[in-house]
């Protein structure tokens, strides 16, 4: 459960957006929202694991839950999420809406455009958003962005990209086997989380899959990782102690 609580921590702190007005077009507001942060995580954590199992429908309706427990302003990671999760199912809509009603992410120095091949402004605007967000995010934990891709993927398909999106799924695919790898390692031998572990065991992944650059960014973060603690800990601060 420590693990899949830290992953879910670093899918949350990818997602640097704040919402926009208008975010109940994306999911209905729920009628009695009161701040809980730990059931909001969890919503979230249980929300990501049946993201990465291909569950999307069931990822879909834990987001969807986890908005009862945050205000708008603190719930722009669901609705990204939740955006996503759309994508994948084909509403896209909706995951238009959710995309872009979560708010624009930080800008990336070096940006890549989407493709001007998407005629439609708002699944242009969106994917512009996920491109931005795996960008940002790349450097410090890229396999946590495989989300991302897979929703990419979905909206240059049904833009009639299939070449966009082959190369996307393709991506996507190799950053959720990265994210299984590393979510594993944190489970393995006596129990003491290694996050220097974690990182090696995604290096392998993309070592595998001929994507060096990537790798080289892990092995990098490796040397400098240390120990989670073997005591427990609160969730709050295995997520401070991981961004060290």
């Amino acid at each position: 459960m420590k693990a899949v609580l830290l992953l879910t921590a670093i899918l949350a702190s990818i997602c640097i957006c704040s919402p926009g007005a208008g975010a109940s077009t994306c999911a209905p507001t729920p009628k009695d929202r009161r701040d809980n942060d730990k059931k909001y995580r969890a919503r979230q954590a249980a929300g990501d694991k049946a993201f990465r199992e291909g569950k999307y429908e069931k990822a879909r309706s834990e987001y969807r839950a986890a908005l009862a427990f945050q205000d708008e302003e603190g719930a722009a990671d669901a609705y990204f999420r939740i955006g996503e999760a759309n994508a994948l199912l084909g509403d896209f809509d909706k995951s238009y809406s959710c995309i872009i009603e979560s708010g624009p992410g930080r800008t990336p120095a070096n940006r890549v455009m989407a493709t001007t091949g998407i005629s439609d402004a708002r699944a242009r605007q969106a994917a512009q958003i996920l491109l931005d967000t795996i960008q940002v995010n790349t450097p410090r934990y890229p396999y946590a962005t495989f989300p991302e891709y897979l929703a990419l993927a979905a909206i240059y398909r049904n833009s009639g990209l299939a070449v966009e999106a082959l190369a996307a799924d393709e991506e996507g695919r190799i950053h959720r086997q990265a994210a299984d790898a590393w979510d594993a390692a944190l489970l393995h031998g006596d129990g003491r989380a290694s996050l220097a572990a974690a990182d090696r065991a995604a290096m392998e992944v993309y070592e595998c899959a001929h994507r060096p650059e990537t790798a080289e960014i892990l092995r990098a973060q490796a040397a400098m990782e240390s120990p989670l603690p073997r005591r427990k800990r609160s969730f709050w601060y295995l997520l401070v102690t991981a961004n060290l």
